[in-house]
C-alpha cells in the first residue's frame, strides 16, 4: 500500500528543516518520504505518507481509501504536529486489491525460483519476458533494468543467429 498526501505548504522544510529523505517508523505506515526537489517552493506539495508491505499492507488494504488516509494522518502526526492542519488531499493504492496483481512486486520462494525462474527468463519462440519479476533484484527498478538488458541480449543473440 502506498499513500500520497498533499499539503498546503512544505511545512517539513519551513518548520522542521527537513530537505528530502525518509523518516522511518515502527508504525504501520513504515515511512514518510520527503521530496528531493523543488526546495523552498511555495504552495501545495506532496509527501509519500506511507509505504507498507507485509501484514501492515494487508491491514491497510482492508480499509477504505479514506480510512487509510485517516490512519496515515494520525501516524504522521507523531512526526509533524502540523500534519492534519496542513493536509489538503490524499490518495492511496493497495496492490492486493487489484485483480491479478496480488502485490506491488514479485516475492520468490526458494522453491519457486528453483522450479520456475530459468523458464521464466528464457526466450520462448518470439516471447521474452523482462521486469523486476525476472530478476534477482526483485521489487526494484534496478532489477527491471537488469532483466531488460538480459532480454535484449537474448533478442540480439537470436537476431545474429538468424542472419
Amino acid at each position: 500500500v502506498k499513500l500520497g498526501l498533499e499539503f498546503r505548504r512544505r511545512f517539513w522544510e519551513e518548520d522542521d528543516q527537513i530537505y528530502g529523505g525518509i523518516s522511518f517508523t515502527d508504525q504501520p505506515i513504515s515511512q514518510i518520504s520527503y521530496p528531493s526537489h523543488g526546495y523552498f517552493s511555495r504552495g501545495p506539495a506532496v509527501l509519500l505518507g506511507g509505504y507498507m508491505f507485509g501484514p501492515a499492507a494487508y491491514d491497510f488494504a482492508g480499509m477504505t481509501p479514506q480510512e487509510r488516509i485517516e490512519h496515515a494522518l494520525a501516524q504522521g502526526e507523531v512526526f509533524h504536529k502540523q500534519y492534519r492542519k496542513e493536509f489538503s488531499n490524499g490518495v492511496s493504492f493497495a496492490w492486493s486489491r487489484v485483480p491479478w496483481t496480488m502485490g506491488c512486486c514479485s516475492m520468490w520462494s526458494e522453491q519457486a525460483r528453483k522450479t520456475h525462474y530459468k523458464a521464466l527468463c528464457t526466450m520462448d519462440n518470439r516471447v521474452v519476458l523482462a521486469g523486476e519479476h525476472a530478476s534477482y533484484v526483485g521489487c526494484w527498478q534496478e532489477g527491471a533494468i537488469l532483466s531488460a538488458l538480459d532480454a535484449v541480449t537474448q533478442l540480439h543473440k537470436r537476431a545474429q543467429g538468424a542472419s
